[in-house]
């Protein structure tokens, strides 16, 4: 039987839980205590470090990683709103970056030689590539945050001066196409082809031109088309929306 002793100064969580958790997804004999601190983990059978680095790769890279991005995140200048929202994206973010296999090893090698590990020791001595890359999916995250608050901001803005302008067309039809390419026509049948325009090129036109009635037959298959739903924010009921 070889006893390690896994212990946490800094965070406040239910250790001895978490591991029992990660223990028994494995097929080994073991036991768990209770200790100040942290928890002691028994096991017996061949190659013990291999058993406890699984079950601990588990601990450190999914269930402390939340702890790690929480702090990341807390530190940001943001409203506990967008913290939130910010953690929530890099959570998803960073557990596809996961690297169980290189973590489990790198456990492993340090329990051939160490009968104690210090959770958040090894967190930031030992896993600095796993931290920039949480880091980096916080950042990402907080980018994407930002950008949507700013265009949010630009389509109220858009709203306001659209409601408050005189119309210079009667109605306008918009046809946005699975591939890409946009039609415009209006009251006297003339068509426009847009085929290279940005989604934020046409919304611009359609707002300095301000149509009284707006017929948008959205053809791209897409759900949340970023076009089709910036026109339906700015323009409102003035909008009768086909898919």
């Amino acid at each position: 039987m070889v006893v390690y002793e896994i212990l946490t100064y800094e965070y406040d969580l239910p250790l001895l839980k978490l591991l029992n958790r990660r223990m028994s997804e494995q097929d080994a004999a073991y036991a768990l205590e209770a200790v100040p601190d942290g928890a002691v983990m028994k096991i017996r059978g061949e190659k013990p470090e291999d058993t406890a680095a699984e079950a601990l790769s588990s601990v450190l890279g999914r269930d402390l990683r939340y702890f790690a991005l929480a702090e990341f995140a807390d530190a940001l200048p943001l409203s506990l709103s967008e913290k939130q929202s910010v953690l929530s994206d890099a959570l998803e973010a960073a557990s596809c970056r996961e690297e169980r296999r290189v973590l489990k090893e790198k456990i492993a090698d340090y329990l051939k030689t160490h009968r104690t590990l210090v959770l958040e020791g090894f967190l930031h001595f030992r896993m600095q590539e796993f931290l920039m890359l949480w880091e980096l999916a916080v950042e990402q995250a907080a980018a994407r945050v930002l950008m949507n608050k700013e265009y949010g901001e630009l389509i109220e803005t858009l709203k306001r001066f659209v409601d408050g302008r005189t119309s210079r067309v009667g109605s306008l039809s918009v046809c946005i196409h699975a591939d890409g390419t946009i039609t415009l026509s209006d009251d006297s049948d003339v068509r426009i082809e847009y085929v290279d325009c940005a989604p934020d090129g046409i919304l611009n036109l359609l707002v300095n031109m301000a149509p009284m009635k707006l017929t948008v037959y959205d053809l791209s298959g897409n759900e949340k088309n970023r076009l089709t739903e910036a026109i339906l924010k700015v323009f409102g009921d003035r909008v009768k929306l086909y898919r």
